[in-house]
């Protein structure tokens, strides 16, 4: 799978990387990793950096189904950093999901600084300082 995160509790934020070919599995797996880590937390915000990502094999039906997850609180901020259209367009379609169950918190970026500055925190540190990195 070509993601991996970690959780800064200092900051209250999920820090997850993407990259490579994305698919509706990577997503489901993603979650449930997130589900049973134990420093997981639903107010946790979290930043997606999907900016690496090459190909996206992500269906509609997949983003319907995460779109309906209550993974998250719905004050929880999610970011999501990306550089390819297709990938944008499904976040949005993901954003719209969140948006009719109450939760503004989703959104979309095309610039990093941005979307840190969005969700109120400070560049991710060093892998070597995160002592609860996750990668698959």
């Amino acid at each position: 799978m070509p993601q991996d995160y970690s959780i800064d509790e200092q900051q209250q934020v999920i820090w997850t990387r993407c990259w490579g070919v994305l698919s509706d599995a990577d997503i489901v797996c993603h979650q449930a990793r997130l589900r049973d880590d134990p420093c997981f937390h639903p107010t946790l915000n979290q930043l997606v950096d999907a900016r690496a990502v090459t190909e996206v094999k992500i269906s509609a039906a997949a983003i319907s189904k995460l779109g309906e997850s209550t993974l998250f609180s719905p004050e929880a901020k999610r970011a999501y950093v990306v550089a390819q259209d297709a990938l944008y367009g499904l976040v949005r379609m993901y954003e719209m999901h969140q948006a009719a169950r109450g939760s503004e918190a989703v959104r979309v970026f095309r610039d990093h600084a941005v979307a840190l500055a969005w969700l109120g925190v400070n560049e991710q540190a060093s892998d070597s300082s995160q002592d609860n990195s996750k990668s698959a």
